[in-house]
């Protein structure tokens, strides 16, 4: 029946992938909605970047225009755009009373911007700087899916461990049930001690069977951070805390978050949408050059041809003053973005602090439970030699062995909380994206 029991154990169980925090991370970043949205945010950002870059180069224009018309002045200009003027068209009469003409005008140009009083210049930096607050926000994107990660399987993690605990307690409980039954076999003991011990092992085995089904439970929540099935798996067990250096974590935050660096390029945005603006009342330098065919009868006809080249300056000013106004209004909300700047600062050192005090408070408690841990083995160990000697009670037994059962949970727990306190800390230092990658 052994046999049977490990063959159907191996078969259900043994061919599960043990995945680390890295691969499941990697899953996640490859299926999470956020950010496939945060990257095509991103290609957008490069097409309007180029799409800026695209006004520094000329523009061609392909005109087709129908008139017909007996207005002297057009009927005139239309017959010599066709090349068809005679000295008969210069009789007064027809120069005042024209007939009717068509012209079918083709024109082909080039339209050259010089200097648009850098509108141009000022469109490309903010399309630089838009792209680089979306990149920026991507990443920050990143460490708040691997914050989550980290948090879920930590929980599945806590859940793998209190299974392996509640093996051991059920092994435990079995172990005392035997002692009693051999105790009482011998008269040193009471029937009561021996029903004392089954009905602790049967505790025993439904905890275990509710810690299995918590462990799944866990699996699945894993699951929906990821995003997508990650099949028969496993967590890996932590083994230890990770050790962080404590100094200098509020000047690594400032310089490393993201999201804070995008805020920095936010502000720099209304700079250039005060350049941006006055462009509009600074000269405007262009030129031109134009190609054209006339025919009185079908498009892209060629009676008459010609071209023409230009260069024009124009310069206008606004007396109300509304481009200057509207201009210096960017500047003040860059003002108020700073000022939310500096509460971002002081809400990243808090962060920071926070962070820190829960990683310390979650060590300490895990140096505590292993020291209970210690205490409770020695108690039980001298209790289970007593009660062989007839000095102390099953339920004292019992009792040892539920302190030392709850001391591993909660050495568990304390070493759980610390990993995912470590990752709190590097996710508000803007590091956590580094940590999984080692």
């Amino acid at each position: 029946m052994k046999i049977l029991w490990a063959f159907a154990f191996t078969v259900g169980f043994g061919w599960a992938v043990e995945l680390s925090v890295s691969d499941v991370l990697q899953k996640a970043l490859e299926n999470n909605r956020e950010i496939k949205a945060m990257q095509r945010e991103i290609s957008a950002g490069k097409l309007e970047l180029k799409s800026a870059r695209g006004a520094y180069y000329p523009r061609i224009k392909l005109e087709e225009n129908f008139t017909r018309t007996d207005i002297p002045a057009y009927a005139f200009m239309s017959r010599l755009n066709q090349e068809r003027i005679t000295l008969q068209d210069f009789d007064p009469n027809k120069l005042n009373n024209p007939s009717a003409i068509n012209n079918f005008e083709t024109k082909i140009g080039l339209e050259i911007p010089i200097w648009l009083g850098g509108k141009i210049q000022a469109g490309e930096r903010l399309a630089k700087l838009n792209l680089s607050i979306l990149q920026r926000e991507n990443i920050r994107k990143k460490e708040d899916v691997a914050l989550k990660v980290y948090e879920a399987y930590g929980d599945a993690v806590l859940a793998k461990m209190a299974v392996d605990v509640s093996k051991q307690a059920l092994e435990s409980a079995q172990e005392h049930q035997r002692l009693a039954e051999e105790t009482y076999k011998v008269g040193m003991a009471l029937l009561s001690d021996v029903f004392r011990a089954k009905v602790y092992v049967e505790k025993a085995r439904e905890r275990l069977f509710a810690s299995q089904k918590d462990y799944e439970t866990a699996k699945k929540a894993l699951e929906l951070v990821v995003g997508t099935s990650l099949g028969d798996f496993d967590v890996a067990n932590i083994k230890e805390c990770p050790a962080v250096e404590l100094k200098g974590l509020k000047e690594t935050a400032l310089q490393r978050r993201e999201d804070l660096k995008a805020m920095y390029d936010r502000a720099k945005l209304f700079d250039e949408y005060y350049t941006l603006e006055l462009s509009n009342n600074l000269p405007q330098v262009y030129a031109g050059a134009f190609y054209s065919l006339n025919s009185k009868d079908f498009p892209f006809g060629a009676d008459g041809k010609g071209y023409m080249l230009m260069l024009g300056i124009s310069w206008s000013f606004d007396t109300g003053l509304s481009t200057l106004n509207k201009a210096r209004a960017h500047l003040e909300r860059k003002k108020a973005l700073e000022e939310r700047i500096k509460g971002m600062e002081e809400l990243i050192a808090f962060e920071v602090d926070r962070a820190r005090a829960d990683y310390e408070k979650a060590l300490s408690a895990l140096n505590s439970a292993r020291e209970r841990i210690k205490a409770s083995e020695e108690v039980l160990r001298v209790m289970r030699v007593r009660y062989r000697n007839g000095l102390a009670r099953m339920v004292d037994v019992l009792d040892a062995q539920t302190e030392l059962d709850m001391a591993k949970l909660e050495e568990v727990k304390a070493l759980v909380d610390c990993w995912k306190a470590y990752a709190r800390l590097k996710h508000s230092m803007g590091t956590i994206l580094e940590e999984v990658q080692k």
